[in-house]
C-alpha cells in the first residue's frame, strides 16, 4: 500500500513537472502567464457589467475575481483532463502506470496555477479596503482539497468517455461556456429571478463558488453549501469508479 502510494505520488510529481516545463520553457514572463488568463477574463467582464451595464455593487472587481479564479481552475482542469488519455496514448499503451493518475495530474497542474493567484488576490483585497481573515489558514486549504476531490471523478469520467466518443472534448468546452452564465460568477445570486432560484439551489457549482466567496470575502464557511458540494463529489466518485472498472482495461486497445 505504501509502495503504491509512493509510486503514484512520484508519478504525479513527474507529470506535473513535465507539463509546467513544457508550458513555460523559453517564456520570458514564466509563471506570470498563469495570472494573465484570469485577470484578462475578469477585466473584460468587469468592463461589460460594471462600466457598460453599470451593475450597482461595491468592490465589484473583488467580487468578480473571487468567483473567476476558482471557476478557471475548475474549467481548465476538466478541459485539460478530457484529452489526457488520447494526448498521451503512447504512454498509456507502452508504460505500466496507474491509468487513473493522468486526469489527476491535470487537476494538480491547474491547482498550482490557482494557488499562485491567491497571494495576488489577497493583495488586491487589501488594496481595495477588504480584509484577509485568519480563518483562511484552514478554510482555504480545506476548500482546495474539496474542489480537487470534486474535480477528480468528473475529470476521470470525461477522460474515459473521450476515448470512446471523441466528440466529448469539443462538447466539454461548449457545455462549460453555457454553464458559466448559469453559475453566479459575474453576478450575485441575489439578482437571480425567483423562477430560477430553485435551479440555483441544486446547482453544485453555484454552491462551490458561493462557498469560496464566503471564505475569501467574509472569512465564513457556509456548512450547508459545503455539504452540498461534498454530496456532488460523492456522486461523482461512485460514477467514476463504476466507469473506470469497466473501461480502463480497454483503453490500450482503443488508443
Amino acid at each position: 500500500m505504501k509502495r503504491s502510494l509512493k509510486k503514484i505520488t512520484e508519478l504525479l510529481y513527474i507529470l506535473v513537472q513535465k507539463e509546467l516545463k513544457v508550458r513555460y520553457k523559453s517564456s520570458f514572463f514564466g509563471y506570470l502567464w498563469a495570472l494573465a488568463n484570469p485577470f484578462a477574463f475578469a477585466f473584460v467582464y468587469y468592463f461589460a457589467f460594471k462600466m457598460v451595464m453599470r451593475v450597482q455593487m461595491p468592490n465589484y472587481s473583488v467580487f468578480l475575481l473571487t468567483g473567476m479564479f476558482p471557476w478557471l481552475w475548475f474549467t481548465n482542469s476538466l478541459v485539460h483532463a478530457t484529452g489526457c488519455y488520447r494526448n498521451n496514448a503512447s504512454l498509456v499503451k507502452r508504460v505500466n502506470l496507474p491509468r487513473s493518475v493522468l486526469p489527476m495530474s491535470s487537476i494538480a497542474y491547474e491547482m498550482i496555477h490557482f494557488c499562485l493567484t491567491l497571494p495576488v488576490l489577497a493583495t488586491f483585497i487589501l488594496a481595495t479596503g477588504g480584509n484577509v481573515h485568519v480563518s483562511w489558514m484552514w478554510q482555504v486549504p480545506l476548500m482546495i482539497l474539496l474542489q480537487a476531490v470534486i474535480l477528480y471523478p468528473y475529470a476521470l469520467i470525461l477522460a474515459l468517455g473521450n476515448v470512446f466518443v471523441h466528440d466529448i472534448e469539443h462538447l466539454v468546452g461548449i457545455g462549460l461556456s453555457l454553464l458559466f452564465f448559469l453559475t453566479p460568477i459575474v453576478y450575485p445570486i441575489s439578482l437571480v429571478p425567483e423562477s430560477f432560484s430553485a435551479y440555483m439551489s441544486i446547482n453544485p457549482l453555484a454552491s462551490l463558488i458561493s462557498t469560496w466567496r464566503g471564505i475569501l470575502l467574509n472569512g465564513q464557511l457556509n456548512t450547508a453549501l459545503f455539504l452540498h458540494c461534498m454530496i456532488f463529489g460523492a456522486i461523482g466518485i461512485s460514477l467514476a469508479r463504476w466507469m473506470f472498472v469497466r473501461m480502463a482495461p480497454k483503453l490500450g486497445e482503443l488508443l
